[in-house]
């Protein structure tokens, strides 16, 4: 499997179990639209810190580096991202019904 395709199946994967999460969860998650930003600006901060996160990783020579990157880093950080932006969609959605 090609990088770019192991790429593709992991952002996928995390989307789904984050669709997963709201559909199963409907009450976990902020209800108000402070709240949500919050979420979605933790979320963006956190995911442009991945490098930083993988250079401290490095650092500690642990023998299975490559899938605690991978599993223990990226996928929770992928899987948040799209859950704070299905937070935000769901309280924006909330707003614009009477």
């Amino acid at each position: 499997m090609s990088s770019q395709a192991f790429t593709l199946a992991l952002v996928t994967g995390a989307g789904l179990l984050a669709a997963w999460i709201i559909a199963r969860h409907a009450g976990l998650g902020p209800r108000s639209l402070l709240w949500g930003a919050l979420n979605v600006i933790v979320a963006i901060v956190l995911l442009r810190l991945v490098p930083v996160e993988f250079d401290a990783i490095r650092a500690l020579h642990v023998p299975a580096l490559p899938f605690v990157e991978v599993f223990g880093v990226a996928l929770p950080l992928l899987v948040y991202g799209f859950l704070s932006g299905g937070w935000m969609t769901r309280i924006a959605l909330g707003l614009l019904r009477p």
